[in-house]
């Protein structure tokens, strides 16, 4: 009897099984995230946040409520994207001749 009451649902559920917590993100993946966001020019933490927020694809209070592998994640999508920078540099972007221009 025991075995067709079990076919209908009867018996106790089984315990669930041990789901590890995720890893905190460590210091030196926080301390990377922001030299990343510095390298891009984001300075307002409202951008910051937006930009962290689209990459790990959730609501993110601080760059300490992501996880180990979300602060992974993130690193390397803004590694791929890389800093916004003008194509160029300083040199072809003088406003002024400089004296070597004069010669």
């Amino acid at each position: 009897m025991s075995v067709d009451a079990s076919l209908f649902g009867d018996d106790e559920p089984a315990p669930p099984a041990n789901v590890p917590s995720p890893t905190p993100i460590a210091g030196w993946q926080v301390n990377l995230l922001r030299k990343a966001l510095d390298a891009r020019g984001l300075s307002a933490m409202a951008d910051r946040q937006a930009l962290i927020e689209e990459l790990a694809e959730r609501p993110v209070e601080s760059l300490r409520g992501l996880t180990h592998e979300e602060g992974l994640r993130v690193l390397a999508k803004l590694g791929e994207s890389g800093p916004s920078r003008s194509p160029g540099s300083a040199w072809d972007e003088r406003e002024e001749d400089t004296w070597i221009d004069r010669l």
